[in-house]
C-alpha cells in the first residue's frame, strides 16, 4: 500500500467520523424528545379520572413530537443526500455541519415550549421560539449546501450534477423566504392574532416549497417518500446469482 492509499483511505474514515457524528446529534434529540413523554410518577396511585386527566396533559408533548420527528426527518434525509455525494471536506464543511447541528440540538427545548401542558399552547411566545428555531435550521442547512455547491470541484463527486441533485435551485429561495416568514411570525406575535395562526403561516411556507421541487425537480420527487424509500432500497438488494448446472 503507497502513501496516497494511506491517505486516501484516512480522508475515507475521517469523513465517515463526521457522518457518523451527525447521524448520532439525529438520533440522540429524537430519544430525548421520547423520553420527555411520560406520566408522571404520582400516577401509580391515581384512580381512573386523574389517569384520563394524566394521558390528556400528555397530548400536547405527543402532538409537539410527531410535528418535530416529522421536521427532523426532513433535515436528516437532506443531510443525508449532501453527504452521500461527498468525497472529501474540510474546515469551513465542519464548521458549517457542526453550526447546522447546533441548531438542531434545540428541537428539545423548542418543543418544549409548545408541549408542556395545554395552556402552554395559547401563548404566541412559545410558537415564535419554536418555528423561529426551525427557520435557524433552514438557513444553517442552506448555507451548507451553498457551501458544497461553491466547493464543489473539491468536495464533491459528480460536480456536474450537485445543483440538481441538492435541488439548489429552490433551496436557495430559503435566503428569501426565512427572513419574510420570520417577520410574519412577528408581526402576528405583535398584533396578538391567535397564536396557532403561525402553523397556517409555516404549512403555507412548506406547501409552496413542495410545489417549487416538484415543478423544478420531477425527477427528483415524481414519488412519494415512502415509494422512494422502498424503490432505493431495491435497487441496493442485489440479485442472486444463478448457478448454472
Amino acid at each position: 500500500m503507497n502513501i496516497t492509499e494511506e491517505e486516501e483511505i484516512k480522508k475515507e474514515f475521517q469523513l465517515e467520523r463526521v457522518v457518523l457524528f451527525s447521524d448520532a446529534v439525529f438520533a440522540i434529540i429524537i430519544t430525548i424528545m421520547v423520553l420527555e413523554m411520560k406520566l408522571p410518577e404520582s400516577i401509580r396511585h391515581a384512580n381512573e379520572g386523574q389517569v384520563k386527566g394524566a394521558i390528556i396533559d400528555l397530548l400536547p408533548r405527543f402532538l409537539a413530537y410527531i410535528l418535530s420527528f416529522f421536521l427532523i426527518d426532513v433535515f436528516w434525509v437532506r443531510h443525508l443526500r449532501m453527504f452521500s455525494i461527498l468525497k472529501d471536506y474540510d474546515k469551513g464543511l465542519i464548521i458549517l455541519n457542526l453550526a447546522f447541528l447546533f441548531f438542531v440540538s434545540l428541537f428539545p427545548f423548542a418543543a418544549s415550549l409548545i408541549a408542556l401542558n395545554r395552556k402552554m399552547m395559547m401563548y404566541s411566545w412559545g410558537f415564535n421560539i419554536y418555528f423561529g428555531i426551525i427557520l435557524m435550521i433552514t438557513v444553517a442547512q442552506t448555507v451548507l449546501i451553498h457551501y458544497l455547491i461553491i466547493k464543489k470541484n473539491t468536495l464533491c463527486i459528480k460536480n456536474a450534477k450537485v445543483e440538481n441533485i441538492l435541488e439548489w435551485r429552490v433551496q436557495r429561495l430559503n435566503y428569501v423566504a426565512v427572513p419574510v416568514v420570520f417577520a410574519g411570525m412577528w408581526v402576528i406575535s405583535y398584533f396578538s392574532v391567535y397564536p396557532q395562526t403561525v402553523v397556517y403561516v409555516f404549512a403555507i411556507f412548506g406547501i409552496v416549497m413542495g410545489r417549487l421541487k416538484r415543478r423544478y425537480y420531477p425527477k427528483n420527487d415524481s414519488q412519494p417518500f415512502l415509494s422512494r424509500l422502498f424503490t432505493s432500497r431495491k435497487k441496493l438488494v442485489p440479485k442472486p446469482i444463478e448457478i448454472v448446472e
